[in-house]
C-alpha cells in the first residue's frame, strides 16, 4: 500500500515538472530570414571592344567637258566602243570588317535605362573597277578605273531601352563621323592623230590620263538599336545594327594634250547608306 502511495507520487511530481518546464520562457531566436539577391542594375559607367561587318555600296561617274565635248567617242555607246562617259560610271560594292572600342554610361530607373555610348571603329571596306581598253571611234584608244574606300566610322550617340533584369533592349541614334577616300582616271592613247579626234599625247605611244582624287571627312547621323545581356555583374555582351547615310562627293580633273587643248572631267562620287552589324564586349565598373 504505502509503495503504491509512493510510486503515485513520483509519478505525479514528474508530471508537474514536465508542464512546468514547457511554460517556462524559451531562449531560442526566431529563425533566420531567407536571403535575397540584390536586383541588377545597369547603372554605371562601361567601356569595351566591338567588332563586326559594313556593306555599303559606292557610285562613281563621270561627267566630260572640255575638249572631250564634241569628241565622237566620250558620248558614244556600243558594245566594244561604250564611250569615256559610259566606261567612267560604275557601282563598287564594298564590304569588310569594322572594329574598335566604345564606352558609356547608362542610368537606370525602374525597368528604364538610358545612357549615352562614344565609339571609334577602324573599317577596311575598299573596292575598285577597271575596264579593258576600248579602240576609239576613229582611232586611239582609252580605258578607266576607279576605287572608293571608308576607312574609320565614329559616333557618339544617346541610347534608352527597358530592362528585363540581365536583358536589355534598346534603340540609339546620334550624330555619326566617317572617312571616305575616291580615285578616278580615264586615260587614253593617241599618239599623233592630225587633226586630233581623241586627246593628243606624245608621238611614241605615251598615255594621258585624266585622273584625281577626293578624300573627305563627312558628319551625318546614325540610328538604330539592339540587344544587350549581362552574363555577370560586370561583363556583358552585346548585338547591335546601325545605319549610317553617306554623302556625295565630287572633284574635277583636268589634262592638257599636246596641242594645248585641256580635257576636263568632273567625277561624281557617293555612297549608299553604311549598315553596320557588329557585337561587343562591355566591363561596367560598379
Amino acid at each position: 500500500m504505502l509503495k503504491s502511495i509512493l510510486l503515485s507520487g513520483i509519478a505525479l511530481g514528474a508530471l508537474a515538472s514536465s508542464a512546468l518546464a514547457s511554460d517556462l520562457p524559451t531562449h531560442k531566436g526566431p529563425p533566420p530570414a531567407p536571403t535575397v539577391a540584390p536586383a541588377f542594375s545597369w547603372t554605371g559607367f562601361y567601356g569595351g571592344l566591338n567588332g563586326g561587318y559594313a556593306d555599303p555600296t559606292a557610285k562613281l561617274g563621270v561627267t566630260p567637258g572640255g575638249g572631250w565635248v564634241g569628241d565622237p567617242d566620250w558620248g558614244y555607246t556600243s558594245a566594244t566602243q561604250p564611250g569615256v562617259a559610259a566606261i567612267g560610271t560604275h557601282d563598287i560594292g564594298l564590304h569588310g570588317f569594322i572594329g574598335g572600342a566604345q564606352a558609356g554610361y547608362n542610368y537606370q530607373i525602374n525597368n528604364i535605362v538610358i545612357g549615352a555610348e562614344a565609339d571609334a571603329d577602324y573599317m577596311n571596306l575598299h573596292g575598285s573597277y577597271a575596264t579593258p581598253t576600248y579602240a576609239g571611234v576613229v582611232g586611239g584608244t582609252y580605258w578607266a578605273n576607279g576605287s572608293a574606300s571608308v576607312d574609320s566610322l565614329f559616333t557618339l550617340r544617346a541610347r534608352a531601352g527597358l530592362a528585363f533584369d540581365r536583358l536589355l533592349v534598346f534603340v540609339t541614334g546620334g550624330l555619326a563621323v566617317t572617312g571616305e577616300k575616291y580615285s578616278q582616271s580615264i586615260g587614253f592613247n593617241n599618239p599623233g592623230f592630225t587633226p586630233p579626234s581623241l586627246p593628243v599625247t606624245p608621238v611614241g605611244g605615251a598615255n594621258g590620263y585624266n585622273a584625281g582624287s577626293a578624300s573627305t571627312t563627312a558628319v551625318t547621323g546614325v540610328f538604330g538599336g539592339g540587344l544587350e545581356y549581362a552574363f555577370d555583374n560586370h561583363w556583358s555582351l552585346k548585338g547591335e545594327y546601325l545605319y549610317v547615310p553617306l554623302k556625295s562627293q565630287g572633284f574635277t580633273s583636268t589634262y592638257t594634250d599636246t596641242t594645248s587643248t585641256v580635257f576636263t572631267i568632273q567625277h561624281h562620287e557617293s555612297l549608299s547608306a553604311l549598315n553596320v552589324f557588329r557585337v561587343g564586349l562591355n566591363y561596367r565598373f560598379q
